[in-house]
């Protein structure tokens, strides 16, 4: 992170990508600076006193059940400058955060890729992809699950947040690695700058959800699932998605992802007729290993 400006980083990421709400340094400095795991390890270029690339790594602890923990950096913010394409910076700035993530002690890189650049990774930086995980509709009941909603803003989750009903560590998972939370690290990942985010809780889980707008269609999106009690899982997501559809008023709950305690059951939408279907892609820097992802959803990395 040294030398590196986070003005000049936004006016990057604001060129190339031109998103509706611009990328600011206040949103740089929560996702770069303020995640309890770490701080990113960012590969980038400058040229001519401004920077003319980016790929940050945002540290991510999976771990399994035997207690083994490795950390991931989250592949985000991935730009080369239009005026500086064509001159092998895309490879090169990977190559950067490479250095940065060794020297930030992360073992390697977890991308979400879109299925148009998730072929670069692999075929030409030589990364594995992953099983992809489905994007569906949930499927909702008739009866719905009475929810308790809570809109978060900035740090409210803080204020809200009830002992022992989040308590992540007596969570038993599979062999297979999964994100490991906390609840400093679900306050951090909640606080996100101009996110519109939801919690929704009841005697069985509590829910993350947000809402988006599709060609004119609101569409509510289940980010995450915890639940509460480890004994009586799988949860069947049904009354509780028709709970979240009756707060948000639309007709559709969207979920993409894995989540082994609960039924996350409804239609599957065809990758053909997604927006932007995603991909998972794994590099580990020093050795390959035998990494499959049992869970894993939108709230664990920077979708929404």
């Amino acid at each position: 992170m040294e030398n590196l400006d986070l003005l000049l980083t936004a006016q990057l990421l604001n060129g190339v990508f031109k998103p509706k709400t611009h990328v600011t340094v206040e949103y740089l400095e929560w996702q770069y600076l303020k995640n309890p795991s770490g701080s990113a390890c960012i590969g980038y270029l400058f040229e001519a006193n401004k920077q003319i690339s980016n790929y940050a790594l945002i540290p991510k602890i999976f771990q399994n059940y035997l207690g083994e923990r490795i950390t991931l950096g989250i592949g985000v913010d991935l730009a080369v400058s239009p005026n500086s394409r064509g001159k092998g910076l895309f490879r090169k700035t990977i190559e950067n955060s490479y250095e940065a993530g060794i020297k930030g002690n992360l073992d390697g890189i977890l991308g979400v890729a879109n299925s148009q650049s998730s072929p670069r990774m692999t075929e030409a930086m030589g990364w594995r992809k992953l099983p992809s995980f489905d994007f569906r509709l949930l499927k909702l009941s008739r009866s719905e699950t009475a929810l308790k909603t809570f809109q978060l803003q900035s740090d409210q989750f803080k204020k809200i947040a009830i002992e022992g009903v989040f308590d992540f560590e007596t969570f038993e998972h599979p062999s297979e690695f999964y994100p490991a939370w906390n609840r400093e690290l679900l306050e951090w990942r909640l606080s996100r700058p101009g996110a519109d985010y939801y919690l929704h809780t009841c005697e069985s889980a509590f829910i993350v959800s947000t809402k988006i707008s599709l060609k004119g269609l609101k569409i509510a999106l289940l980010l995450k699932a915890f639940p509460i009690d480890m004994n009586k899982t799988p949860i069947p997501i049904a009354p509780i998605a028709s709970g979240v559809a009756k707060y948000h008023k639309t007709p559709f709950v969207a979920y993409w992802g894995q989540n082994q305690y609960f039924e996350m059951n409804g239609l599957k939408v065809p990758r053909k007729f997604q927006p932007s279907p995603l991909d998972l892609v794994v590099h580990f820097f020093e050795r390959n290993r035998d990494f499959e992802l049992k869970e894993f959803e939108l709230l664990d990395f920077d979708a929404f």
